[in-house]
């Protein structure tokens, strides 16, 4: 034997192929993703909860309604179609239907006393009931169709007023 030289009855290992660390690697990579997706898909999940969302109205511009709203009444007035009386009365409903609508305050339901006291807790309310004192003659009083007609310019004047201030 010949020294550094391998008896006949040894061989040298033979060379596995490369091919098989990658098929054992992807091997241990399915069987991996095997247990993460029985895990994953197999788990518990929490209820799913649909909250209910509020109805709400389309946006409206309240104060263009109610200017508008306004000005048809003045034309109804100088048209003949509706006596000042009946202007005044809704010029009142008009102005209080608006403040009702774009705030806390039940001006739609309250009368000229109410607003006057409110006035001294609300300050915001004082233009709302100096409007409503100026209409509630005209519109209540048994007074001729002329005092009513004469005073429907600063009762629009003042209706206006506070539909176009009100905060």
């Amino acid at each position: 034997m010949r020294a550094g030289s391998l008896p006949e009855e040894f061989q040298q290992p033979i060379a596995h192929s490369g091919w098989w660390l990658v098929l054992t690697l992807a091997l241990l990579a399915a069987v991996a993703l095997y247990y993460l997706a029985v895990i994953l898909l197999t788990r518990e999940r929490p209820p799913v909860v649909e909250v209910e969302t509020p109805w709400v109205p389309e946006p409206r511009d309240l104060r263009a309604e109610h200017l508008a709203e306004i000005d048809r009444i003045e034309r109804a007035v100088h048209r003949g179609d509706v006596p000042a009386r009946v202007g005044h009365q809704h010029l009142s409903r008009t102005v209080r239907d608006y403040v009702a609508e774009v705030s806390q305050i039940p001006a739609d339901k309250m009368v000229l006393a109410d607003l006057k006291a409110t006035v001294r807790s609300d300050p915001r309310t004082r233009p709302l009931a100096m409007a409503v004192e100026v209409m509630y003659p005209p519109a209540f009083a048994s007074e001729e169709e002329g005092k009513a007609a004469e005073r429907l310019p600063e009762a629009l004047d003042r209706a206006r007023q506070v539909v176009t201030t009100w905060t």
